[in-house]
């Protein structure tokens, strides 16, 4: 069984990733791999780039996004059909929703320098589980990441509900970081 990458960053993640799709596949396929998935955070907008130099080089493409909770919690999600795909462009599209600046119905909220915040400086491009829940159809949910993914059991069998047992993994990392080998045992058991 071969190596496939289900969570990579692009330089479509501001602040997280800084490779181009394109120069993610040459690197993938130096290391060997056959196929890896984009999942840049609420967003699809490197894919079609991805697809595009993937294609061209011999590389499958899988196409997801890491997805920002309103609880401050990410979930991983893979595209596994057309069902998936526009399921994804939902709640990408409902977590960003909010994030278009001030509308007249806003209350005056004041930023540093007295500059006016907008919904995104206050909000963020976030989702409510529940919306993710209802459209998971044609979806993968991987649990998310090793900082910021779910890691209770109440809220993973929520997820096991709605994907079911073939479309949901716990995601496992080591990010090297601080208490990470209690993390990845914790999420093992989980």
């Amino acid at each position: 069984m071969s190596y496939v990458e289900l969570h990579t960053h692009s330089a479509y993640s501001f602040l997280d990733g800084t490779s181009l799709p394109e120069e993610l596949v040459a690197a993938a396929l130096a290391h060997g791999y056959s196929a890896m998935a984009l999942t840049d955070h609420d967003s699809v907008a490197g894919s079609m780039e991805w697809a595009v130099s993937a294609g061209a080089l011999g590389l499958r493409a899988l196409h997801g996004a890491e997805v920002s909770l309103e609880d401050g919690r990410h979930l991983t999600l893979l595209v596994a059909d057309a069902r998936g795909w526009a399921g994804l462009c939902r709640i990408i599209t409902r977590a960003h929703r909010d994030t278009r600046g001030p509308t007249a119905d806003d209350p005056p909220s004041i930023v540093g320098g007295g500059k006016r915040a907008t919904r995104r400086d206050l909000l963020g491009a976030v989702v409510p589980l529940e919306f993710v829940l209802e459209h998971a159809e044609g979806l993968v949910c991987l649990t998310g990441c090793a900082r910021h993914g779910v890691q209770d059991e109440a809220t993973a069998r929520r997820l096991l509900d709605a994907f079911g047992p073939e479309r949901l993994r716990v995601e496992l990392q080591r990010p090297f970081a601080r208490h990470d080998r209690a993390q990845g045992r914790a999420r093992t058991e989980l």
